[in-house]
């Protein structure tokens, strides 16, 4: 039987692999049936995730990959070689790949961070497996350090360190991009915020126009800049705060308005144009003008209307609570940032910010328990969003209060 069951599985490999890429659907029956040799199971196939130019459709091939650039992946099945278009691969699942990476992958997504470093790095040396598959290690590494920074913040540096080594060692790789945008937040989270704007502005410069460097998406950049202003805010840099916050909004609203109104992007352009939009008020309050803050948000509050986006809503209230906070009005000030924290959740930092801001304002006030309140939202952060800016401040207010 097991004589039948080899010959067979070994036709249906023929005859696929005879006319190049090999369909997804037939890999996993042809693994899942014979026991092999460790020498054929590091040659299986890679599944590539491409998107389709006609409609949108993602629909896996199956190759092993030889090149992985923002430009071009190459894969070869057959003794035939592809090439497909890098600006539509989705992702890959990597067939041949050392057993550590697996583990490591599977280690992180449980939340086992330690392990999953130890394993991604052994991935990442791994002197037999492909330089694409090193490079994918390398990154998942950069990824989990960055996920474990907010149980251990000191992982940030280490996170930056290790992104560097990925953009220094695999330049050109499809996933740059990423690696820049991690870069940018371990770095930021580092307690490094002018270095952490400096890279994500560069990332978002990609985007010149409606154009892209090759590689890149509109989405991606458009993001890259809004964080990159945030983080200049953060820096006390009101003037590179402003540049941004201008060309952005320039920028995502004509996007926003020539989207279809069926395009999913549509709602993430106009979000981006309407944060931008509020930037004045933010370099405002960044800078200390803390009245001129106050009447400029008190003025976008005023104009809000149920038509008004996500962001333009949240972020006029959490700058009017800051304008309040930073005003003496503290009554006032928690009524706006309680609204922020507790009513946005499609903005993970900015949510996190209003909630430290709502534990400033409690441990100002004279209240009886007003310091148990700061420190229940200052803990609230440190657990459920230590990954966020918002961090380093809940963690310096944490030793202030003494919670």
């Amino acid at each position: 039987m097991q004589t039948s069951r080899l010959a067979l599985a070994a036709a249906v490999a023929t005859a696929f692999t005879a006319v190049g890429l090999v369909p997804a659907h037939a890999g996993a029956p042809y693994a899942s049936t014979i026991v092999v040799s460790q020498a054929a199971e590091n040659a299986a196939n890679d599944q590539i995730y491409v998107r389709s130019k006609r409609d949108g459709s993602v629909a896996p091939v199956a190759g092993r990959v030889t090149k992985n650039n923002l430009d071009q992946v190459s894969a070869s099945a057959g003794g035939k070689d592809t090439n497909l278009d890098g600006a539509l691969v989705v992702r890959i699942a990597w067939g041949d790949a050392p057993r550590s990476y697996r583990d490591g992958v599977g280690y992180r997504d449980r939340g086992a961070f330690e392990d999953a470093v130890k394993e991604l790095r052994s991935a990442a040396a791994d002197g037999v497996a492909r330089d694409v598959v090193k490079a994918s290690a390398q990154l998942e590494l950069v990824d989990t350090l960055v996920r474990w920074g907010a149980q251990d913040p000191t992982r940030f540096v280490e996170a930056a360190t290790e992104a560097q080594t990925f953009l220094t060692t695999y330049a050109g790789n499809r996933e740059t991009p990423r690696a820049r945008r991690l870069l940018g937040r371990a770095l930021w989270m580092s307690g490094k915020p002018a270095e952490a704007a400096a890279t994500l502005k560069a990332l978002w410069s990609e985007l010149q126009g409606t154009t892209t460097t090759q590689g890149y998406s509109v989405r991606e950049c458009l993001e890259a800049g809004i964080h990159a202003a945030r983080a200049f805010a953060d820096a006390k840099d009101t003037l590179g705060a402003r540049e941004v916050f201008t060309s952005l909004e320039s920028q995502a609203g004509p996007l926003a308005a020539g989207a279809a109104a069926d395009d999913p992007l549509k709602r993430v352009y106009q979000n981006i144009a309407d944060e931008a939009s509020l930037g004045a008020g933010y370099v405002d309050l960044a800078g200390g003008q803390t009245k001129q803050a106050l009447t400029f948000f008190q003025s976008k509050v005023g104009a809000l209307t149920p038509q008004s986006s996500h962001a333009l809503r949240f972020g006029a209230q959490l700058g009017l609570g800051e304008a309040l906070l930073a005003e003496g009005k503290l009554r006032e000030a928690s009524l706006q940032l309680a609204r922020a924290a507790a009513l946005d959740p499609q903005d993970a930092d900015r949510a996190a910010r209003a909630l430290i801001k709502l534990a400033e304002c409690y441990s100002k006030l004279d209240d009886t328990d007003a310091r148990a309140q700061a420190c229940l939202r200052v803990k609230s952060v440190i657990g459920d969003a230590g990954g966020t800016p918002a961090a380093l401040r809940a963690r310096q207010l944490q030793k202030d209060l003494g919670c």
